[in-house]
């Protein structure tokens, strides 16, 4: 969960800067674009966040490699166990409680979410972990699947073997992440996996949605606001 964070709040910051800092160049862009200073080092620092977001997915959904941190062989050990209790919650109910989460990311306010207790008198937090039971056993590994579809769909496999691992020599640019603007598309598509990873993995490993690296976003925020503008 620890790399799906980090994974998650290095796309924010990506984003951030391409929003808020680098929206006027990109508008220009690919007609040629004169950089203001520090605008270098943060077209640098968002287009590494970018690649190491990729990166750290990667191995996470698509590796096969033993050594190496997967979801795949965990999702499998936690299904395995958890089909021995399985949960009655209704599925109409995962399905809803899915579906809020979806639409309140990535800040969820459970305290709104008063349809998890109708009929059951149960605590909030117990409801909600039989939710999760179910639904990582119900469609655990097809959500899995899924995702890294998706992730292939979008051809991210391909920008990590390409441009983050510079596996791709014939590339005209295999230094881009210095000078080049990465497509706001292709920015978008990565939100919508990460949003999916990140929404997945807390029905499968029972983690918060909160991530411990948001105040990173903050003091991103702190640095732009008290500094010289770029």
């Amino acid at each position: 969960m620890d790399l799906i964070y980090l994974a998650e709040i290095n796309f924010f910051v990506c984003k951030q800067i391409y929003t808020d800092v680098l929206g006027e160049a990109i508008k220009k862009w690919p007609k040629g674009v004169k950089q203001k200073p520090g605008q270098d080092f943060l077209l640098l620092a968002a287009n590494n966040a970018f690649f190491e977001s990729i990166s750290i997915i990667h191995t996470l959904v698509c590796s096969t490699k033993k050594e190496e941190v997967r979801i795949k062989p965990l999702l499998e050990a936690v299904i395995e166990r958890d089909k021995k209790a399985a949960s009655k919650i209704a599925d109409t109910h995962v399905n809803r409680f899915a579906t809020q989460l979806e639409t309140d990311y990535p800040n969820p306010n459970y305290l709104d979410y008063t349809f998890l207790t109708w009929g059951d008198a149960r605590p909030v937090g117990d409801v909600i972990a039989d939710i999760r039971k179910k639904k990582r056993v119900d469609s655990g590994l097809k959500d899995f699947n899924a995702l890294k579809e998706k992730f292939e769909k979008y051809n991210f496999h391909k920008v990590r073997h390409q441009s983050a691992a510079h596996k791709n020599k014939l590339l005209e640019s295999p230094a881009g992440a210095a000078h080049l603007f990465i497509k706001e598309d292709l920015i978008k598509k990565l939100g919508e996996i990460v949003k999916m990873l990140k929404i997945d993995a807390y029905f499968w490993f029972d983690y918060q949605l909160g991530n411990p690296y948001s105040h990173i976003l903050s003091s991103f925020e702190d640095v732009t606001t008290n500094k010289k503008s770029v």
